[in-house]
């Protein structure tokens, strides 16, 4: 997610509770009748019926329109980017350019992770998440593993990943999912 989203995000979050807080404030205030000037009833006019006039249709679906197209365009912006898989390394001479590419090498990191016993399946892929680069590591666990050792290969790849692609802005998320059932367990036949 990009850091600008985030922050509309927390401040919509914000005035959003602000408004609750303030009305439910009001609301128990004027139940216990700390609000001079006001009575104990509360009087609502209804206004005129705009839904009988010509430009109602217009107006509604017009607002329709616009609010679908923001809540694609808010969904959108909370997608993670997926990133160009070549990165320039340093130490390129005159005559080319030295790049890696990191999507092979997170791919190959998360293969490496799915050959342990303890692992049944590994992907991997790079992001742009929030503003910078993560090598994200997705990983079944099965459920009888030893998750010291599984923490162990995983910081072990991760250290072989980091010195592979030698970028020091790219940080590292690893997801672990756990298996329903080990792979190795017989299942029990009803017949």
């Amino acid at each position: 997610m990009r850091r600008g989203v985030v922050v509309l995000d927390r401040l919509i979050g914000t005035i959003v509770a602000l408004v609750l807080v303030a009305l439910g404030g009001l609301a128990i205030a004027w139940r216990y009748g700390e609000l001079p000037g006001l009575g104990d009833r509360i009087e609502v006019y209804a206004p005129a019926d705009p839904t009988g006039t010509e430009w109602w249709p217009w107006a509604t679906g017009t607002a329709g329109v616009v609010l679908v197209m923001l809540g694609l365009w808010w969904l959108v912006r909370h997608l993670p980017r997926r990133v160009g898989g070549r990165f320039s390394l340093p130490g390129g001479d005159r005559s080319g350019r030295l790049s890696a590419d990191a999507h092979a090498a997170v791919g190959a990191a998360a293969a490496t992770l799915a050959q342990r016993p303890e692992i049944r399946d590994g992907s991997g892929r790079v992001v742009a998440d929030r503003g910078e680069l993560v090598a994200e590591l997705q990983c079944t666990v099965e459920p009888s593993a030893d998750l010291q050792d599984v923490h162990t290969t995983v910081s072990r790849v991760v250290t072989d990943l980091s010195r592979v692609i030698g970028l020091p802005n790219l940080r590292y998320r690893v997801l672990l999912r756990v298996a329903r059932a080990d792979k190795t367990a017989v299942q029990p036949r009803v017949s």
